[in-house]
């Protein structure tokens, strides 16, 4: 605005309009007035001043004035120059709040006024000039409240969509939280079979040798997605194992988006799926053992405590004595299997911390020395070899272990001998024990059995030793293998644990 009313003037575009009766102060409040607007330009370009309810103020009351000295010196407010003011107010009432628009709309009207008075009394203007002075006043406080409202509005408007916006962002920052953090592995894939989304589970879950090369290395994925993406066929259930022997479930589902098609894939981890399953198994089995544990001790007790009475009696013979101790005996073995399903049923979740399996086991063949018998060696690749375990569990493992193994090689060689043998895997540094005991072995036919329950080869075993060492390891994501070694003539039972930095998921 400073820019066009100097240029007028100076180029007497618009002769005897600017300027007219005053020239010289026209020219001096022109230049005056387009170096201050420059400078306050310059100043908020180069980000020295900041935008500031009190700056805008001081540069509409530095406006206010400097136009209407000009309108002044020019001698012609009735011919429309007082309607030049109404661009200042209309900015003024766009970002000022409250009443400072109305006073600075006052403010305006009080310099119209004023220099109307003044033409008026030195002879210049007239009354017509205070007339259109009031008009240009009247048009100043309706411009002011006018672009309030306007700016009111806009800005109600705005703060409705920047709240919108906010709670947007906020439901896909929950979404995304929630995807991250889920359990299940989530991987989005496009047409082209470039990961569109990928969740921290899948990255955990197809991690191989410590880090995510991508899905493309693993082959029985990809090819079920080249299948998809050449042929449009939507892929079934899938089920392999990595070769950290990390074994996965895959299921497939599409996005239905004509634009973007796309394939979602849900991984989980089947050992994890397992352990539920072995959980509700679990409970079944403590639920139906608590329940006939009671009517079967009861007769059981009887049975046996009239055993012994009969026992002590004079008039049996040494022949019913015999048969008399077998039912005792025989009690007794039924009232410990009672035992063993109870704890085993009983038995507590897992709760697994990070443990140095070699301090663990030296402890534990102190321990189990002195109050057993027996020659038990440790063989350690390292000094230090840590895993993630529930020490309870693995104490009731090792221990089972431990029995059957001294056990067996002393029904073999006439020597209470075993072996620890401790390492991490080569392929993907899980930790292992291995119980190495000197016995006969188990027969090769039934050796897919001896994890079964109340499987047993020997006439006073319950056959739940070995099956609750393979549930208890299970609930500790861990692996339980037994292996005949026939060079060295020897059982091994190989324990493998969880990685220390492998997170055990709780039921």
């Amino acid at each position: 605005l400073g820019l066009m009313l100097g240029t007028m003037h100076w180029t007497e575009f618009s002769k005897n309009a600017f300027g007219d009766v005053y020239p010289q102060l026209f020219t001096y409040v022109s230049i005056f007035y387009i170096g201050q607007c420059a400078l306050s330009l310059f100043l908020y370009w180069g980000k020295i001043l900041r935008p500031q309810t009190s700056h805008l103020l001081s540069l509409l009351i530095f406006d206010f004035i400097s136009l209407v000295i000009m309108i002044y010196s020019s001698g012609n407010l009735s011919g429309g120059l007082g309607y030049l003011l109404l661009i200042p107010m209309a900015v003024g009432s766009t970002f000022l709040q409250g009443q400072t628009n109305i006073a600075l709309a006052a403010f305006a009207t009080l310099l119209v006024l004023a220099i109307s008075l003044i033409n008026i009394h030195t002879g210049i203007g007239n009354n017509r000039e205070f007339f259109s002075a009031g008009i240009t006043g009247v048009s100043l406080f309706v411009t002011a409240i006018a672009f309030r409202v306007f700016s009111e509005k806009v800005q109600t408007s705005q703060q409705a969509a920047k709240k919108q916006t906010e709670q947007a962002n906020y439901l896909q920052l929950i979404s995304q939280r929630i995807v991250e953090n889920m359990r299940t592995g989530i991987i989005v894939v496009d047409r082209d079979l470039h990961i569109q989304l990928i969740n921290n589970a899948a990255v955990i879950l197809l991690t191989v040798n410590k880090r995510f090369e991508g899905i493309n290395t693993i082959e029985p994925i990809y090819q079920y997605l080249e299948q998809w993406k050449n042929e449009g066929i939507i892929p079934s259930q899938l089920r392999f194992t990595l070769t950290n022997n990390q074994s996965l479930k895959i299921s497939f589902a599409t996005l239905e988006d004509h634009s973007f098609p796309s394939l979602m894939l849900f991984v989980e981890d089947t050992q994890k799926l397992n352990q539920e399953a072995q959980q509700l198994k679990l409970a079944s089995l403590g639920r139906l053992t608590a329940s006939i544990a009671h009517e079967i001790r009861n007769p059981l007790g009887a049975i046996s405590h009239a055993s012994q009475l009969l026992d002590e009696s004079s008039t049996i013979n040494e022949e019913d004595k015999n048969l008399l101790d077998i039912i005792y005996n025989n009690s007794q073995r039924i009232n410990f299997i009672i035992n063993n399903i109870l704890e085993f049923s009983r038995r507590k979740h897992a709760d697994p911390i990070v443990i140095n399996v070699n301090q663990w086991i030296t402890d534990f063949k102190k321990e189990y020395l002195q109050h057993h018998s027996g020659n038990i060696d440790i063989a350690a690749a390292h000094q230090e070899i840590l895993a993630k375990v529930d020490p309870n569990h693995l104490y009731q493992i090792i221990s089972n272990l431990t029995d059957n193994g001294l056990r067996y090689s002393k029904k073999s060689t006439q020597r209470e001998q075993l072996q620890f043998s401790i390492n991490n895997r080569a392929k993907d540094n899980r930790p292992y024990i291995e119980v190495i005991n000197f016995g006969e072995g188990i027969p090769e036919s039934d050796r897919d059995k001896i994890f079964e329950p109340f499987f047993t080869t020997e006439v006073t075993g319950s056959g739940l030793g070995l099956y609750l060492c393979k549930e208890l390891s299970e609930a500790n994501q861990a692996n339980l293998n037994y292996l005949y070694d026939s060079e060295k003539k020897c059982s091994v039972f190989t324990l493998t644990l969880s990685h220390p930095q492998r997170k055990i998921e709780l039921q």
